[in-house]
């Protein structure tokens, strides 16, 4: 097996043996990084591969999005919600107009929302009560 084969399985295994904090904070990474190439193909006229990297990261925002514990989240689940819904019109809006402009809007909105869950991850790391469960979230999209 080659190196991008063990790469892969590597990449595979962290993935599955994350705990649900991790997982939200790889989905956000890779949807960020997604955005970002997205971008780039767009700032390049390479429309194809743009919209291969876009619709990662709206897939992405979706797991994130349908993830959601209305019952347990309350208010909190309803506002991120929310904001997964604009973020999703925002890209399909930029799409159309080809703003590239959007997409560092929804890059910033998702690096503030990976922070928060940063701290969240590192209070309770802090406090010893990280655990490490199943979160629905799709392996494939991150392991792309």
């Amino acid at each position: 097996m080659g190196y991008q084969g063990k790469a892969g399985q590597y990449k595979r295994l962290n993935i599955e043996t994350a705990g649900k904090l991790d997982l939200i904070l790889m989905c956000y990474e890779k949807s960020i990084e997604m955005l970002r190439h997205a971008k780039a193909y767009l700032e390049g006229k390479e429309y194809e591969k743009k919209a291969g990297k876009l619709q990662k990261a709206i897939d992405i925002i979706h797991q994130l999005q349908a993830c959601l514990n209305f019952e347990q989240g309350g208010q909190i689940a309803r506002n991120l919600d929310s904001i997964y819904n604009y973020l999703v019109r925002r890209l399909l809006d930029a799409d159309l107009k080809k703003d590239a402009g959007a997409y560092d809007e929804v890059i910033g909105i998702l690096s503030e929302l990976k922070e928060a869950w940063e701290g969240v991850a590192k209070d309770r790391e802090t406090n010893g009560i990280v655990q490490k469960t199943r979160t629905g979230l799709s392996l494939d999209q991150l392991a792309a």
